[in-house]
């Protein structure tokens, strides 16, 4: 079991479980640079295990996969998912077996990958209860070991700052609109 499945429920919850921003529950142990530029978009991207193309990418666009690092385009408005820090093919988000959270805003697209936490599963909780436990629940859940990011998540990551951003957002959009669905 990795260190940060030790740590309590509430770090897990809070996204506090990473260290240096890395969490420790992916194994990625490539040389190649940490951040690329993405060449459609210029946002500097993460590298991405080989490992979530290969789960992630549809099989027509899988034969294209070349032995290079790629990164994942974080841009919402880029519509370039992986790309690599040398001249190759790039996916895109039709090539994807999901929708990418960050680039669609689809109250349906997940949050969370692993446990189908999507915008609207977390609105409608917090409009009925007034809270969240989309955070605590997937914490619990990843402590148990049920977590798979890397293979599930086109980020390749844990969902959890996702996951906080989307109930926070939603929140502060119901305090200022009380006639909200």
């Amino acid at each position: 079991m990795n260190s940060c499945c030790t740590l309590p429920v509430e770090t897990l919850a809070c996204n506090e479980h990473r260290t240096d921003g890395e969490c420790c529950l992916m194994t990625d142990v490539s040389q190649a640079p940490e951040t690329a530029q993405c060449p459609v978009s210029q946002v500097i991207g993460r590298k991405i295990q080989r490992r979530t193309l290969e789960s992630l990418l549809k099989p027509y666009a899988r034969t294209h996969l070349e032995p290079v690092q790629y990164y994942y385009c974080a841009d919402p408005t880029c519509p370039i998912v992986y790309f690599s820090n040398v001249n190759v093919r790039t996916f895109s988000i039709g090539e994807l077996t999901v929708p990418v959270f960050g680039k669609d805003e689809e109250e349906d697209t997940p949050v969370c990958y692993c446990f189908d936490w999507t915008r609207r599963r977390i609105r409608r909780e917090i409009v009925q209860t007034g809270r969240s436990t989309a955070a605590v629940e997937i914490a619990k859940r990843v402590k148990a070991g049920e977590c798979a990011c890397d293979l599930k998540n086109p980020k390749g990551r844990c969902c959890l700052g996702d996951v906080n951003r989307v109930v926070k957002e939603t929140i502060a959009h119901t305090l200022h609109s009380p006639h909200s669905p």
